[in-house]
């Protein structure tokens, strides 16, 4: 831990440093959400449990062409990483050059370029937690990605080449240097009222007996108005590298503003898990509202939501295989995030 801090004060002094330069733009980030959750079931671990789901602190870096970033969250430690990746206390840290909207490159630790919802800032996510289908993407590793936007009035792409994906939850959790992960997504963006991705990755693996975990995603939002639908669905085979073991996930979420300080929301979720020739099922539905009570929507904004589930549950006989397992139990969840 005590190393993870000198660097950071190190890279903070950097920062300061680099600020003197006129020509350089500095611009520090942080946020810090602060939860509360109750499950339903009458269960020993049932009772209101306080946390916080990020508590988090960077900066961006702009040098002309020339960019950088350092995200640290102060709720993981730097004990042992995962496959590929740097000690947790560091989400991100990257540096790069845009040479134009066609084509910048970055290296460093940061989000692989598979799931709409993943990649949408955790500040700004629509619900108090990230859904199911986060336990299916790539996550975080360390390598080198080329991408493009704006390119003839609204595509983009993303191609991304680097390590073992060992923070993800479907992993395989390969060996640097032998197994990689590749993820390539195209996306069309029609301004702000329409957005559409498709993305297909694979983390290889040399390990005796195991096989490349592959995922592919699908995605749209839609705006208009007061109103915001979503939709995703992200499929995986070969989970964790078990031949036969594959899961799939979809949501679809309507939005409503209601003012201007208030969102209504509703989000479903469906899961589902084939495993040695059996198939189990999970669903998770979000009601509730965020509440937008500071300067911005990312700043002083509650957030309420009432989950309920269904589908096989974790006390039947057959219970839900997967890992993107959700809430197995029905649960209130508030969350106050300050930000800036």
């Amino acid at each position: 831990m005590k190393k993870s801090l000198i660097s950071l004060a190190i890279a903070a002094g950097l920062a300061v440093s680099a600020a003197a330069q006129a020509e350089v733009e500095v611009k520090w980030f942080g946020f810090a959400q602060i939860t509360a959750e109750q499950l339903d079931q009458d269960k020993p671990a049932d009772g209101v449990v306080f946390g916080a789901d990020r508590v988090r602190i960077g900066f961006k870096l702009k040098d002309g062409p020339v960019f950088g970033k350092l995200q640290i969250d102060f709720n993981k430690t730097d004990s042992k990483p995962k496959p590929g990746t740097l000690p947790q206390i560091i989400k991100d840290v990257e540096v790069g050059y845009k040479f134009n909207d066609a084509a910048k490159v970055k290296l460093g630790q940061f989000k692989t370029p598979l799931g709409m919802d993943f990649n949408t800032s955790g500040k700004k996510l629509d619900i108090t937690k990230r859904g199911m289908e986060k336990k299916l993407v790539f996550e975080r590793t360390a390598g080198v990605m080329v991408s493009g936007r704006k390119i003839a009035n609204g595509f983009g792409y993303d191609v991304f080449y680097g390590n073992p994906a060992g923070r993800g939850s479907a992993s395989v959790g390969g060996t640097p240097g032998q197994d990689n992960t590749t993820v390539v997504r195209v996306m069309y963006d029609m301004g702000k009222m329409m957005h559409v991705e498709l993305a297909r990755g694979v983390e290889s693996t040399s390990a005796v007996g195991k096989d490349d975990y592959e995922a592919t995603d699908f995605a749209f939002r839609f705006e208009s108005g007061a109103s915001t639908a979503k939709f995703e669905w992200i499929d995986g085979t070969s989970v964790k590298g078990v031949a036969g073991r594959d899961e799939s996930v979809w949501f679809a979420h309507y939005g409503h503003m209601v003012g201007k300080s208030t969102e209504l929301v509703a989000r479903y979720y469906s899961a589902e898990s084939d495993l040695a020739g059996a198939s189990t099922d999970r669903t998770n539905t979000y009601l509730g509202a965020n509440f937008f009570l500071g300067s911005s929507k990312t700043n002083g904004r509650l957030q309420v939501n009432y989950v309920m589930v269904g589908g096989d549950d974790i006390n039947s006989s057959t219970p839900y295989s997967g890992v993107a397992e959700g809430y197995s139990d029905n649960a209130l969840l508030t969350q106050y995030q300050m930000s800036f």
